[in-house]
């Protein structure tokens, strides 16, 4: 096994093995799909926002002269997150994940290693628990099935604006003890149209930030930090009425029983359950933390 920097002129590859490799776990395991179609192009989306975000940094293994696994890793200030890991079925058991999940904490160093994986997966939990990462926060998976009325958006909700990185930054220091400075700033410098920043502000003071993203190949809620479940429930409703009949998946703390309890009246529903989980020292959450897949960087 080989282990090396993606090309870009592999970007295709990377693609497709998430596409096929993540779509037929879901299918084998869960009775459904994780990406829509048949084309697994819309998976392109991870190499070429990752390569913007963080250039150079999506490992793969080779075997034999074929891509047998992928995984990309964002260095941050205060940690380095791993991101979306594949393995091909054809090569099970030879160790592909293990090796470069290795990597990655090499890569790491010093830095506490964070990541959200999927609680149904017990190999994927297996091989992070075993590698010495614990969980953080247990999150439930949720969205709202298209039809179903939503309320009136808060007055304290307004778009987000370069000069509230300073704030939201503040903000996540103050509740999860991490910073992200360059993913902040991606987002509201993105001109692509697929990312959308919200603000809960309350007497002048930011008590919420909520980011999404509208892409075939990744519709989703997150990252975002608030303060309490009434910030959070005001930015997920607001996020929402944006997205029309395409339903976004949300990931919202299991703990936050309160704002899980608004969801559950509004329609929202359960699709699947994820983990938090960090390698070495981290911060419990003080406040609502909801992570994303699209990027995987707190």
């Amino acid at each position: 096994m080989t282990i090396r920097k993606a090309g870009k002129d592999e970007w295709d590859k990377v693609a497709s093995l998430i596409f096929h490799s993540t779509n037929q776990w879901y299918q084998k395991n869960l009775n459904r799909g994780c990406f829509p179609g048949e084309d697994p192009s819309i998976c392109r989306i991870f190499p070429e926002i990752y390569e913007d975000l963080d250039p150079g940094c999506c490992l793969v293994a080779e075997i034999d002269g074929e891509l047998a696994g992928s995984c990309f890793y964002h260095p941050r200030e205060t940690h380095l997150s791993l991101g979306i890991m594949n393995a091909d079925p054809k090569f099970s058991g030879q160790g592909v994940a293990r090796t470069l999940l290795d990597q990655i904490i090499e890569q790491a160093g010093t830095k506490p290693v964070r990541l959200v994986s999927s609680a149904l997966n017990l190999d994927s939990y297996s091989l992070y628990t075993r590698a010495g990462f614990r969980p953080l926060a247990v999150y439930q998976d949720m969205f709202l099935p298209s039809g179903k009325c939503l309320p009136p958006q808060s007055e304290g909700i307004r778009p987000a604006t370069p000069d509230d990185i300073p704030a939201i930054m503040a903000l996540e220091e103050k509740i999860s003890g991490i910073r992200r400075e360059k993913d902040w700033r991606f987002f509201l410098s993105d001109e692509s149209g697929v990312w959308r920043g919200l603000i809960d502000e309350n007497g002048g003071e930011i008590t919420g930030a909520l980011f999404s993203i509208n892409h075939p190949g990744s519709r989703m809620l997150g990252p975002g930090i608030m303060l309490d479940d009434k910030s959070a429930f005001d930015l997920i409703t607001a996020h929402l009425a944006s997205f029309g009949k395409d339903s976004p998946i949300f990931l919202v703390p299991a703990t936050a029983i309160h704002l899980v309890k608004r969801l559950y009246e509004l329609g929202a529903r359960n699709c699947e359950i994820h983990l938090s989980q960090v390698l070495g020292q981290a911060q419990e959450p003080a406040g609502v933390v909801m992570p994303t897949f699209m990027p995987e960087t707190g």
